[in-house]
């Protein structure tokens, strides 16, 4: 047998020992602590189940509740149950279609019947086989709601009165409709059917057991299966008549209702040491907590917190809860300021002090295992070994300051004999004095510290040199002196030693000249005939220098030339210009004489057709040699007549004679005659 607890308890923000022994007398422990915690925090009551009412199996398995109608416009059915398998079968029923369904409860639905229509709301949670649940149905005139371990999971809007019927009221089946597939297949207890809409809290309340029954307004029937099918709620009318051979099973555990008890918050230990908590007391079971609402754990203690205000979360199923809860922490111990007598020269002493706090321990430290425990302290005649790093915290009540550090600096006094040597292009800096004469001299110094110091010097002055060399280059052109090549313009200083170490610097100024471009070249190339005058010309460059080469070793250094042109002078002419030294690329001009003419070269034709046809029509030889020379044409027959003449520029021979008559198609002789040479041929004439 277990107990069924209904348990009220008070909200309190408790000690951490409450708050144990609370969740002991939460989760059922009996030991004298827990039944002290329940005589000061809770009242509860307790009731044994002795059995549930098992379905499980194949066959006949249901409790008939006779017609037990549920008017008015609000309803409850609560039960606990558990799936034998995926069965969504009814669990209690009062119904035989969607037009009469006084009531339908069912693991996945919660269906009624009004004035409105058919209704109904879905339990969007998949309840696992084997597993209890507290399920409850309830239905205000408004609204169709769903409720999982008194968590409310799914509502739907509706209205109107319910629907009554004729038929009667079953448990774990549908009683009009024994043979349908209707079974449920699993285990039920704790049947409730009201004839009101309880609120999450009641059926929080009485989850596990209902306290005397028969006193509760609106309630029409209770079902415990204690070995027996009673309405224990007292209306005998509706006592349960098996059907088939439901059994008495185990009965369910314990379900207690999901809510937080206490929230408890625990302040830092000191200023950001990061160890607050909170600490989550809830009821309920299967209960997820979280201060993000985001990471969920099944243990309510978070330790190494921040201070800060806290906002937790506690989950059981779809039900939650918040809170906020505040994580303090004490002030700050202040950081330690170290003041010291700086600058520090050796032989000194050094004083160390810190601000006084109330209740404070000092801890310093130093080197040369220096330590000390008061807020101000003297080091006497300090040596160069007590410099470095000087550190202090405090410790109040347990918490600790933050360290400052300070480094101390012990500078020593010198009486110093210095032998230099520079060079004459450099000066010695000797106190306020800057030396480039050899000699002996002496200063009474201060260090950059401050501290008083005799130093004698002997300084020696060598000498130094110091050239320059110009020089220039082309575009293209370097240089190279100590390894360095140089091919743009600038300065280069080349940093030399002499034998006595000082350093020489020969400079090389160097510009480097670009190459000139390829001068631009006019002519009035090709010549007609030879003799025509060659004419040149450049455009001039500043401060430009020309060169030309050409045929016949032809040089000359201007810019523009001319002469007359002779076929000896026929060819590449060549210039270039020159300009601070680098000379351009070559320009090429060419000299060609057009009308040279060698007979020897002449290809001439030797027949010709003037029959109308335009083409062929006339013996032109201009058309195929050019002189410039004037020439003259005869043209003979087999018989040595001159028939046609005509000179340059006139009318070529067209087949006709002299008068203009026709000539017989046949054989001439041409003789083409110039000044210097002539040439004579054949030709046929055909039409």
């Amino acid at each position: 047998m277990q107990p069924y607890g209904v348990v009220t308890c008070l909200y309190l923000r408790v000690s951490r020992s409450i708050k144990r022994i609370l969740l002991k007398c939460m989760t059922g422990f009996t030991s004298r602590p827990c039944v002290l915690a329940f005589f000061f925090i809770c009242s509860s009551f307790f009731f044994f189940a002795q059995n549930s009412l098992s379905t499980e199996g194949f066959g006949q398995k249901w409790v008939n509740i006779n017609d037990l109608d549920v008017s008015g416009s609000e309803i409850t059915i609560e039960a606990l149950v558990r799936r034998q398998n995926n069965s969504n079968m009814n669990i209690v029923s009062k119904h035989d279609g969607t037009a009469d369904c006084n009531y339908l409860f069912r693991p996945n639905s919660f269906q009624i019947s009004t004035t409105d229509g058919f209704q109904f709301v879905l339990n969007p949670i998949t309840l696992p086989n084997n597993t209890w649940y507290h399920l409850a149905g309830t239905y205000d005139g408004q609204a169709i709601k769903y409720y999982v371990n008194g968590c409310l999971v799914s509502e739907t809007p509706h209205t109107g009165s319910l629907i009554t019927n004729d038929w009667d009221g079953a448990i774990g089946n549908r009683s009009n409709w024994p043979n349908g597939p209707e079974h449920f297949r699993g285990r039920i207890d704790e049947v409730r059917i009201w004839n009101v809409a309880r609120t999450q809290q009641q059926i929080n309340l009485n989850m596990n057991t209902l306290i005397n029954p028969i006193g509760q307004a609106n309630l029409q029937a209770y079902y415990r299966f204690d070995n027996n099918y009673e309405n224990i709620q007292g209306n005998s009318t509706f006592d349960g008549i098996p059907v088939g051979s439901p059994a008495f099973d185990l009965p369910p555990p314990v379900f207690v209702p999901f809510t937080i008890v206490s929230v408890l918050g625990t302040d830092l230990s000191c200023f950001e040491s990061g160890d607050g908590e909170i600490n989550i007391v809830t009821t309920g079971n299967n209960v997820e907590y979280s201060i993000d609402g985001i990471n969920y754990s099944v243990d309510g203690n978070f330790t190494g917190l921040s201070a800060g205000t806290y906002t937790v979360y506690a989950r059981s199923g779809s039900c939650e809860e918040t809170s906020v809860v505040v994580i303090g922490q004490p002030n700050q111990i202040p950081t330690p300021e170290i003041l010291v007598n700086a600058p520090i020269c050796s032989t000194d002493s050094l004083t160390l002090f810190t601000s006084s706090v109330p209740g404070a321990s000092y801890f310093w430290n130093g080197p040369n295992g220096f330590s000390f425990d008061g807020n101000q302290t003297v080091i006497n005649d300090l040596e160069l070994s007590d410099a470095g790093i000087y550190s202090i915290y405090l410790e109040v009540d347990g918490c600790f300051s933050d360290t400052t550090n300070t480094e101390i600096v012990v500078n020593e006094s010198y009486d110093i004999n210095l032998i230099e040597t520079i060079c004459s292009n450099e000066t010695f800096t000797f106190g306020p004095n800057e030396l480039n004469t050899t000699g002996s001299y002496i200063q009474n110094l201060q260090s950059i510290a401050g501290c008083d110091s005799i130093v004698q010097l002997e300084l020696t002055v060598n000498p130094a040199y110091s050239f320059v060399i110009d020089t220039s280059l082309c575009e293209g052109e370097s240089i190279t002196f100590e390894g360095v090549t140089m091919n743009v313009t600038g300065s280069y200083p080349f940093n030399l030693v002499t034998s006595l170490g000082c350093d020489s610097i020969i400079t090389y100024e160097l510009i480097v000249y670009p190459i000139p471009d390829s001068p631009p070249v006019f002519s009035n190339s090709p010549l007609s005939c030879p003799g025509d005058v060659f004419e040149v010309s450049i455009v001039s460059v500043e401060d430009g220098f020309y060169e030309w080469n050409g045929p016949n070793g032809f040089n000359l250094d201007t810019s523009d030339f001319i002469f007359e042109a002779y076929p000896e002078n026929i060819g590449s002419y060549d210039v270039s210009v020159t300009v601070n030294g680098c000379v351009s690329p070559f320009t090429s001009i060419d000299l060609d004489i057009i009308n040279i003419y060698s007979f020897e070269d002449a290809d001439l034709p030797n027949v010709f057709t003037p029959n109308g046809n335009a083409s062929n029509e006339v013996f032109d030889l201009q058309s195929y040699f050019k002189t410039c020379e004037p020439y003259e044409v005869f043209y003979f027959d087999r018989w040595g007549n001159v028939v046609y003449r005509h000179q340059q520029n006139e009318t070529p021979f067209s087949g006709k004679s002299l008068d203009g008559s026709d000539l017989m198609d046949g054989v001439y002789m041409y003789k083409l005659v110039l000044e210097s040479s002539q040439k004579q041929g054949f030709l046929h004439l055909i039409r």
